[in-house]
């Protein structure tokens, strides 16, 4: 391990915060519409943020510093992966399959777009890596779905 943990320390979030997050999304009841509980997320999220920004004192002086297009583009991001979610676990997605064929499919669609669009190496670690993802979504395609 040669990076220190506050290298890592985003990533050990990132998995601590997905865990939550599927969790939370597989136990939402279904008789709700599926907008109700995303509405009370992203406020609890925005209230979250604001609290925050003013702990850190990092608010930023003018509205144009947050709102660019990126941040739309986030904002649009976020719904779909919200709803995606939230409706797969609705239709019977298993949670030990929802989130690893989504991530999976995401990874293998974005290492050509990072070679193409940021320039970013692809080695011939990474292709097998490739490779052993297309396996692995193989296999769990021809198995059952349903309990």
């Amino acid at each position: 391990m040669d990076q220190p943990m506050r290298f890592y320390l985003p990533l050990l979030l990132t998995v601590a915060g997905s865990v939550l997050y599927h969790l939370a999304q597989r136990t939402m009841p279904k008789s709700l519409s599926p907008f109700a509980p995303l509405m009370a997320a992203f406020a609890t999220a925005l209230a979250l943020c604001v609290a925050i920004l003013v702990a850190t004192r990092q608010m930023p002086a003018r509205l144009s510093q947050v709102v660019s297009r990126s941040s739309l583009a986030l904002g649009l991001a976020v719904v779909m992966i919200e709803l995606g979610f939230l409706l797969a676990y609705r239709q019977g997605w298993r949670l030990n399959r929802a989130s690893l064929v989504s991530n999976v499919v995401v990874a293998l669609l974005l290492v050509p777009v990072g070679a193409a669009v940021f320039r970013e190496q692809v080695s011939l670690r990474m292709l097998v890596g490739v490779l052993l993802c297309v396996a692995g979504l193989l296999l769990l395609a021809g198995a059952p779905a349903t309990p």
